[in-house]
């Protein structure tokens, strides 16, 4: 499996609020996993973040199904993981995996998305590539 580096950055003027995202998609447009940072009141642990975007995917995402969560490695820390199911709004339902960690401010997420129907074509490379996401 080959790395990529990001180079990009930018100025960040005061007062406001810098997030990243990083995207890579299988050459059929199937499947894609997506890692984000965003910034987050200091006291904010890996478990409350997690538990908070389930909140945020039980209110939000039409006939969600949460197939498990726990703890587990996430970032090379020790994170959260939950695996779902939902339906978006074109009718085709996706399982996703996603991985959670929070430290110094910051919340970390990475997204592995495909087709319910494609998940098992998927699977082993999206645990491939999120167990290998650093911060």
């Amino acid at each position: 499996m080959n790395r990529f580096q990001p180079r990009l950055n930018i100025a960040q003027p005061d007062g406001w609020f810098a997030k990243e995202s990083l995207t890579v998609i299988s050459p059929d447009g199937q499947a894609n996993v997506i890692a984000s940072s965003e910034p987050l009141d200091e006291d904010i642990d890996a478990q409350q973040y997690a538990e908070v975007q389930g909140d945020l995917l039980h209110r939000e995402f039409n006939e969600y199904h949460q197939i498990s969560f726990g703890p587990g490695d996430a970032f090379g820390r020790r994170g959260f993981i939950r695996v779902f199911e939902w339906r978006p709004s074109d009718g085709v339902r996706v399982t996703q995996i996603q991985i959670y960690y929070a430290e110094k401010g910051r919340g970390y997420t990475a997204t592995a998305t495909t087709p319910s129907t494609q998940f098992a074509r998927f699977e082993l490379q999206f645990w491939s590539v999120l167990d290998e996401i650093r911060v």
